[in-house]
């Protein structure tokens, strides 16, 4: 889980790309997101981890405006597939480690 990673959000605007920059503290997570079209970062907020399953929150700008997220999903070997919901739905992602 720990490193980074190159997410994509499918999005019904498209696919939102960023890259994650993942530290493991115990069961908990912390680290940065930054949004690959502008730039801007935000860290990652009360973060678990249990070995598998994963969730954070983390608010970040985007095209769109300032947008909270909250991530849920699973660490498959090098792969992270899940859900990231905000105020205009709940979206499947992927990533790889970078």
């Amino acid at each position: 889980m720990e490193g980074k990673w190159n997410f994509t959000v499918h999005t019904f605007m498209g696919d939102m790309r960023s890259i994650y920059d993942i530290k493991v503290v115990g069961d908990k997570l912390e680290g940065t997101a930054t949004d690959a079209s502008n730039g801007a970062t935000a860290p990652i907020e009360n973060g678990t981890f249990d070995g598998k399953n994963f969730s954070w929150v983390m608010t970040i700008k985007t095209a769109v405006g300032e947008m909270t997220n909250t991530l849920t999903g699973t660490l498959e070997g090098d792969t992270l597939k899940g859900q990231s919901s905000n105020p205009m739905g709940s979206f499947d992602f992927d990533a790889v480690r970078a």
